[in-house]
């Protein structure tokens, strides 16, 4: 069986025991060689199919590193340096710690045969916990109250309950399915988008919808969630037309990628009353620049793409490092295995 060698990028803080006793009982050796990308860098890569055509600086790459990539059959990995074919000429599997891929060069690593995993699912939980704690936060209206508290103002403030209210979740996979779990224990009716509908229903949604009918579940939904990946058919999907078929005094919830959104026209729908309120975990561009329309927009709740929770993450991203470098070694399929 060949030895899987491996370069470690993603920066571990507590992860490296479990490596090690990966290594005394499989043909496995690491190698911890921190590669980490700038936001602005990342950001940009997923705006341009992981290629960087507006050449931001990429971190510097000791020797001693290019060394251990020539030598290197895997990695493990948030970011990937431009021209990975020739930094890792033995590489033969990517593992990716994050759900989405539209910042890695995926045209790349299929050109030359490179098998690439992500890490969908390890970060669903957090991220579905994040939406209905920013979600409880409008409608409990606890950003006023705390704003009171801060003024020594002693004025009631009512909210509005979540039971009964409708929840669409465009992107019925691992981070939606955990949304719409949370979405039922508030007992909401639970409406979902899957591009495949061939796939069973998930107990906690009460109606699938294909792609589609999109405008339908818009027309349906006192709240909507953005959840999909990245992909021709999504990008600017939330624009003019579609906020405009949202139910007003509705609220618009994107923690998946920017790109699904123009900015301008939510910025404008929410400041003409449309729309109640608009919670963001994510940006076309990050970080925000200063003069984007978004700063001024009212009763939006921005948060700088960091919905996940890392004291989890890094045992995830692990643990499913592990399970996969064990099945290769096997001869096994692999988890979340994308080409």
């Amino acid at each position: 069986m060949e030895t899987l060698k491996t370069a470690v990028l993603f920066p571990l803080r507590s992860g490296e025991s479990d490596l090690s006793s990966l290594a005394e009982n499989y043909p496995f050796e690491f190698y911890l060689t921190p590669y980490l990308e700038s936001t602005e860098l990342r950001s940009s890569r997923g705006l341009n199919q992981g290629v960087n055509p507006m050449n931001i600086e990429e971190p510097l790459v000791p020797d001693n590193y290019l060394n251990i990539w020539a030598e290197c059959n895997s990695i493990i990995a948030m970011d990937l340096p431009t021209n990975v074919p020739s930094l890792f000429p033995n590489l033969k599997w990517v593992q990716g710690v994050s759900a989405g891929h539209d910042h890695i060069n995926s045209n790349e690593l299929k050109e030359t045969g490179i098998v690439l995993t992500t890490a969908k699912g390890i970060a669903s939980d957090a991220i579905a916990e994040f939406v209905f704690s920013r979600l409880l936060q409008e409608m409990k209206h606890l950003r006023k109250l705390d704003e009171q508290q801060r003024e020594k103002i002693w004025h009631a403030k009512f909210g509005n309950q979540l039971k009964g209210k409708t929840i669409g979740i465009v992107g019925i996979g691992s981070i939606g399915k955990e949304i719409a779990k949370r979405a039922k224990a508030f007992e909401m009716r639970v409406l979902g988008i899957r591009k495949h509908l061939e796939y069973a229903v998930p107990d906690s949604v009460d109606r699938l919808y294909p792609f589609s009918d999109i405008d339908v579940l818009l027309g349906e939904s006192d709240v909507v969630v953005m959840a999909a990946p990245s992909t021709k058919e999504t990008k600017d999907l939330f624009n003019e037309s579609k906020f405009s078929k949202m139910k007003k005094g509705s609220i618009f919830i994107n923690i998946a990628r920017g790109i699904h959104v123009v900015e301008a026209d939510l910025a404008h729908y929410l400041s003409n009353g449309h729309l109640r309120a608009a919670i963001l975990d994510v940006v076309r561009n990050e970080p925000l620049s200063a003069n984007s329309d978004l700063w001024a927009a009212p009763n939006l709740y921005l948060s700088p793409h960091c919905s996940v929770s890392f004291d989890e993450y890094e045992k995830n991203a692990i643990n499913l490092f592990i399970q996969n470098a064990i099945r290769i070694l096997d001869g096994d399929a692999l988890i979340n295995q994308e080409f």
